[in-house]
């Protein structure tokens, strides 16, 4: 497959992901919304691509623009828990950097996603790692001025980690964590009532 096959592929994928168990299972209530509008961009990297070069890009993209994008790297790794952890390292890398370049705060923050990321619904924080069961692995971008916006002007307000958050929680990061909690718990009721096994074969299923 050439670049552009790779592409749709990965994009076609991801299609499906967002639309069939994020926006199905109401995990995001601004991902629809986002995709709606025309605020997503989404950018398919092979592995000579530069990651840091693409998030400087869409970070001098208008702010209206963009509120969410997603960086999908089919061509990385995965079939193992190793593969998902050292895609976690990457994403942890990059975050980094994006941070140390932008001294009043990075305009986005960032997660990862990867398709053998594990299942453990034994509570809704531990649950988190199979919600981001992308297809091929990801990272997400999420701009920060579009968090501060949901967090209000609370400033007492305590924080949590963005790599350990669901695709709402991250949109909601800075939110109290008591708000952060009951996120958490409807989104587990929701993988819940979607029946677990029948969505892990979903998300099987839209793996390359």
């Amino acid at each position: 497959m050439d670049r552009a096959e790779i592409a749709t592929a990965a994009l076609a994928r991801n299609d499906r992901y967002l639309r069939e168990f994020v926006e199905a299972l109401h995990l995001c209530p601004f991902a629809k919304r986002c995709r709606e509008d025309g605020k997503l961009r989404r950018r398919v990297l092979l592995p000579q691509d530069d990651a840091l070069a693409s998030i400087r890009e869409i970070e001098a993209l208008p702010p209206e623009s963009v509120e969410v994008a997603l960086l999908i790297f089919p061509l990385m790794p995965t079939g193992s828990t190793n593969a998902a952890r050292d895609f976690e390292a990457f994403g942890a890398q990059v975050r980094e950097t994006m941070f140390a370049a932008h001294f009043s705060g990075p305009p986005f923050y960032l997660v990862a996603f990867h398709p053998d990321l594990p299942r453990d619904l034994g509570d809704a924080h531990r649950a988190v790692p199979f919600i981001r069961r992308s297809p091929d692995p990801t990272l997400q971008l999420v701009r920060a001025s579009v968090l501060q916006e949901v967090r209000g002007n609370n400033d007492s307000e305590r924080y949590v980690d963005p790599g350990r958050l669901t695709l709402e929680q991250m949109l909601a990061l800075t939110v109290p964590i008591s708000t952060s909690d009951r996120i958490a718990e409807a989104n587990l009721e929701s993988l819940q009532r979607g029946g677990p096994d029948q969505l892990e074969s979903l998300l099987t299923s839209l793996r390359p």
